[in-house]
């Protein structure tokens, strides 16, 4: 594998204490986190999908014909965003990992 990590010699010198020389294992690591951070990204989605009992693009939909209401409502305004974020989020997070794969596989 060519060298596509560059590590601090600090860090360098405490993977090697942990007994890690390969930059597969520092790569592997790095898209292990990665994984969980999609993992959070989708629990937090789905806390939402259950709280309203539909998926973002249905509860968008509505949101915007006032089936909820006054779509500025704060709480329900809040929450519109925050989802929308989270899902902005998730696809940025599975791109990364996508890339960070692919990495891998070189």
């Amino acid at each position: 594998m060519s060298n596509i990590i560059e590590l601090s010699p600090d860090l360098k010198d405490i993977l090697k204490e942990l007994g890690i020389v390969e930059e597969e294992t520092v790569l592997k690591a790095l898209t292990s986190g990665f994984k969980e951070l999609l993992i959070d990204c989708e629990k937090d989605i789905l806390e939402f999908e259950v709280k309203y009992g539909l998926p973002f693009e249905v509860f968008k939909r509505r949101l915007d014909s006032g089936e909820f209401g006054d779509p500025f409502a704060y709480p329900i305004e809040k929450d519109a965003m925050i989802w929308e974020d989270l899902i902005k989020e998730k696809n940025v997070r599975l791109e990364a990992l996508i890339k960070m794969e692919k990495l891998r596989a070189k």
